[in-house]
């Protein structure tokens, strides 16, 4: 049986980036877990490293799924943006939220309930 394709994006998965906008967003819908998470990660990490300073949104309202690989990618982009003086604000969906609860990491993020404009 031949191995899947490890750049498949399962349906319903989709990262979109509004880096014109006087503040960054990226928004995420769908499944975080071990196959996706990579493309937040890249996606985060470069919009960190192109901002020289301020502040970029994660809109993760309509993640419906958010593993460990997922926070762990989270936590990751946390520290760089605060290398790179940064505020990384997260905007979780209750899923979201139920792992960073359920985690203890809340202290380590910066969380928003309120939606980004």
């Amino acid at each position: 049986m031949p191995a899947a394709d490890q750049n498949t994006t399962p349906p319903g998965f989709s990262i979109t980036l509004d880096a014109d906008a006087s503040v960054p967003r990226v928004v995420v819908t769908g499944e975080l877990d071990l196959l996706t998470s990579p493309q937040l990660q890249e996606t985060l990490g470069a919009l960190i490293t192109d901002k020289p300073s301020g502040r970029v949104v994660a809109d993760l309202t309509g993640v419906t799924f958010f593993d460990s690989s997922a926070l762990n990618v989270v936590l990751q982009a946390q520290r760089q943006a605060a290398e790179k003086a940064v505020e990384l604000e997260l905007v979780p969906s209750p899923q979201v939220s139920r792992v960073i609860e359920l985690t203890g990491v809340a202290e380590h993020l910066s969380v928003s309930e309120e939606p980004p404009a």
